[in-house]
């Protein structure tokens, strides 16, 4: 039997379960991508396999995506609370719907970055990483890592100002360098 017939069956035999599994800890919103990311580490690690047991091996795996996916979460939550803090201690009421309308506009932002500027960005607010270890990470030159947070602050600051938080924006921006 070949290894992609193989994993053909242990994927239809126990995707349900795993897909049953993420849905009770992150919801049915998240649960087809842990289940996809399980079964693409069982994919990449199919020779190490226990053939004989596997299900707990992917209960395993699927906690690890899991912790992942919560771990992101919460960065990406610290990230849009920080933001939104920021946007607020410059002149937005401290009410809630002031709060969540910040957080919002903050997310909203960091989505319209393209996937690399992004990334830059959340390498150096998420992870904590200084300009040259988040170039390392992205693969470019400190240089060019340099001109794309330039840029990514730019697009942030028009973003939010489109918003009307331009002074809140512009001190957290600052805070990205």
């Amino acid at each position: 039997m070949s290894d992609q017939t193989g994993f053909t069956g242990l994927f239809e035999e126990h995707y349900e379960e795993v897909l049953r599994y993420a849905w009770r800890r992150v919801g049915a919103a998240d649960a087809p991508d842990v289940a996809a990311e399980t079964f693409r580490i069982a994919w990449e690690k199919y020779d190490r396999l226990p053939h004989d047991q596997p299900l707990p091996w992917l209960y395993t795996t699927a906690r690890h995506v899991v912790s992942n996916h919560i771990r992101s979460g919460t960065r990406r939550d610290g990230l849009a609370a920080s933001l939104a803090e920021g946007l607020l201690r410059h002149g937005a009421e401290s009410d809630h719907a002031a709060i969540v309308a910040a957080r919002h506009a903050a997310l909203a932002a960091l989505d319209n970055l393209n996937e690399d500027d992004r990334e830059l960005v959340l390498l150096l607010a998420w992870e904590g990483l200084d300009l040259r270890q988040s170039a390392k990470a992205v693969g470019c030159s400190w240089p060019t890592a340099r001109m794309r947070l330039h840029r990514a602050r730019k697009r942030l600051h028009r973003l939010l100002t489109a918003d009307g938080q331009a002074t809140a924006a512009h001190s957290y921006l600052e805070g990205l360098t």
